[in-house]
C-alpha cells in the first residue's frame, strides 16, 4: 500500500546540491515547480509512476528548459 506522502531525494539541476521533497501520492497533480532551498532557482518536478507501488520516482529539470 502506498503512503499518501513520500519523501524523495534529488540533486538540484541548477547548483547540484542534494535536496529532499515531499511527493503527494494521492493527488492527481504530477508536475509542479518549487524553488531550490540552496540557490532559490525554480525547479520543475514531475512524478513518474512506475506502477510497482514502491518509492516514487521524480524527474527534475530547470524551469524554462
Amino acid at each position: 500500500m502506498t503512503r499518501p506522502i513520500e519523501f524523495v531525494s534529488y540533486p538540484c539541476p541548477w547548483c547540484g546540491e542534494p535536496g529532499e521533497i515531499s511527493v503527494d501520492m494521492v493527488s492527481g497533480e504530477r508536475e509542479w515547480v518549487e524553488d531550490c532551498g540552496v540557490c532559490c532557482a525554480p525547479i520543475v518536478f514531475r512524478r513518474v509512476d512506475s506502477g510497482s507501488g514502491e518509492e516514487p520516482e521524480i524527474a527534475v529539470w530547470r524551469e524554462g528548459e
